[in-house]
């Protein structure tokens, strides 16, 4: 694990985060609160979590989804930096594929989420 990704990361606090599975057909996408790479496992911690129900191939609409923690072991994940600013990673172990999205980039909008209510930030 390279220094770089472990600084890098960081940068996506505010961001979203995507997760997806096609064999086990499974889709959620989520906004980051906290994020951090650990024992060579990335960790984080979502403010909220909506799952794309309809996927494959594509979510037909999200609902709320309560899992709020993820982590993955980068012994068996592959990390390559894709668009501008997005950070993709890929396991062909497992098939899944993670893409971290920066504050400023893609963003599922939470008020198209059905059964989430977000806390107010004062």
């Amino acid at each position: 694990m390279t220094i770089e990704l472990v600084e890098l990361v960081k940068e996506y606090v505010g961001g979203q985060m995507e997760v997806q599975n096609p064999t086990e057909k499974y889709m959620y996408r989520g906004e980051i609160e906290t994020i951090s790479i650990e024992n060579n496992e990335l960790k984080v911690r979502l403010a909220w979590l909506a799952q794309g129900k309809g996927y494959p191939p594509l979510p037909q609409k999200w609902v709320k989804a309560d899992r709020l923690d993820y982590e993955a072991s980068l012994e068996v994940y592959s990390p390559c930096e894709i668009g501008v600013g997005r950070i993709v990673l890929h396991s062909s172990v497992t098939n899944e594929t993670v893409a971290l999205f920066p504050p400023n980039g893609s963003k599922l909008d939470a008020s198209k989420v059905e059964g989430l209510e977000l806390r107010v930030k004062k």
